[in-house]
């Protein structure tokens, strides 16, 4: 038997502030918010022992169910991850506003341009060098800019609201 970590990352919305806060939960669930700038978020922690992956996933999926259930809404994770206990969480590849310009084919200038909109999504962290972004987000908006047409996008990041980055 191994006992792995089950990770749900919710948006802190009230149903999943409602869910967290109940206490007839069939399992060990630790709660812990994380606020990412503005954009505050809730991480459901699980330790469950199981033999495979497979079955953890099917743990995980109960879990889920019955965080859905307790928020008396459907409520759609922003993540779900399932790692061996002691394994290191994985970490997303990172990307600068140069590396967006070149997935993008635009100029670093227009890059930084995009990045300031709206529906462009926010930086994971910023350094004296600039705002970095992960890689799958900006593939993300890659393949929204190949698909939509006009220049409104506003509706891909419903969570943003303002115009700064």
């Amino acid at each position: 038997m191994t006992d792995w970590i089950v990770r749900i990352v919710f948006a802190s919305t009230p149903p999943v502030i409602k869910a967290s806060k109940t206490r007839r939960s069939p399992a060990v669930l630790e709660w812990k918010v994380v606020d990412q700038r503005t954009d505050a978020m809730l991480v459901a922690t699980q330790v469950i022992r199981r033999r495979t992956a497979g079955s953890a996933l099917s743990s995980a999926a109960q879990t889920l169910e019955w965080i859905r259930s307790a928020a008396d809404e459907a409520v759609d994770p922003v993540s779900i991850s399932v790692r061996p206990e002691g394994a290191p969480e994985e970490v997303p590849e990172l990307v600068t506003i140069a590396e967006i310009a070149a997935h993008l084919g635009v100029s670093r200038q227009r890059a930084q341009q995009l990045s300031k909109q709206s529906w462009f999504p926010r930086p994971v962290a910023r350094t004296r060098s600039g705002p970095i972004y992960t890689l799958a987000e900006v593939q993300q908006v890659q393949r929204m800019r190949e698909t939509v047409k006009g220049r409104n996008y506003a509706f891909f990041a419903p969570g943003r609201t303002d115009d700064s980055a």
